[in-house]
């Protein structure tokens, strides 16, 4: 069997523990893994001074949104917001993106879709 909701989570979760070690291992998030985020999606999300990565690396299926902080004393700080599949295979697909995850964290709602 395959390819169904199960395999999918089994494969984010896989991906996103050995996305954390990797980070762990490293002191943080590779700069050269870093990629912006459009503040205004297609897909009508809004995610200002937002960057993600892609697990796994260098562009997995999956992503992980963190939004841009400045700590004090500290410099630039990635404080994570969301993770998930970057985009569906079907547009009929109810489950929300990694995007769609971000955006409600931030706003307290899903964007319209």
């Amino acid at each position: 069997m395959g390819g169904g909701s199960g395999s999918h989570e089994r494969g984010g979760r896989t991906a996103a523990t050995e996305a954390r070690r990797d980070f762990e291992r490293r002191g943080g998030v590779p700069l050269s893994q870093l990629r912006r985020v459009d503040e205004h999606g297609r897909d009508g999300t809004v995610l200002p001074r937002c960057a993600k990565v892609y697990p796994p690396a260098p562009a997995g299926r999956f992503g992980i949104v963190f939004k841009l902080d400045f700590g004090p004393g500290r410099g630039m700080v990635l404080s994570f917001l969301a993770f998930g599949a970057r985009h569906h295979p079907s547009s009929r697909s109810r489950h929300p993106t990694v995007y769609e995850i971000a955006h409600r964290r931030m706003h307290g709602s899903y964007p319209r879709r």
